[in-house]
């Protein structure tokens, strides 16, 4: 898979999200832009990194990424965002239940997870309960 387009934005807080299915990726964008946050996609880790770099001046608020992509993780992706961006949060999303133990150690209160298939409550909880201060 390719990157997706340059970096668009639209609405207020800086999310970046890191999906390569495209359909989920469209409606989880289309539902924080419905909340008012400012959406950056990425098709992988990878492209994520690549977009948040050149966002490198903006503040960016919360990194929502799959943990299984192809080129670059959810797991590698968030140790390079998190070096570049230490106050960034996380959450993790993926449908593999096993996904959630090799996550063991690195939830707190900055990061979480969220398993696939979530609906849009649980989506809203987890960021209200990552996001609040």
């Amino acid at each position: 898979m390719g990157q997706t387009d340059d970096v668009k934005v639209s609405g207020s807080e800086l999310v970046l999200l890191a999906e390569d299915e495209a359909m989920i990726r469209e409606l989880i964008q289309i539902f924080l832009h419905n909340l008012g946050y400012t959406v950056v996609e990425a098709v992988n880790g990878r492209d994520c990194l690549a977009k948040a770099r050149k966002l490198r001046k903006k503040p960016i608020r919360l990194l929502i990424t799959d943990l299984v992509m192809p080129e670059m993780g959810g797991i590698e992706l968030a140790a390079a965002i998190r070096k570049e961006f230490p106050e960034i949060r996380i959450l993790f999303v993926s449908g593999y239940t096993d996904d959630i133990v090799i996550l063991e150690g690195q939830l707190n209160e900055r990061t979480a997870f969220l398993r696939k298939p979530f609906n849009f409550d649980s989506l809203r909880a987890k960021l209200e309960e990552l996001l609040a201060d």
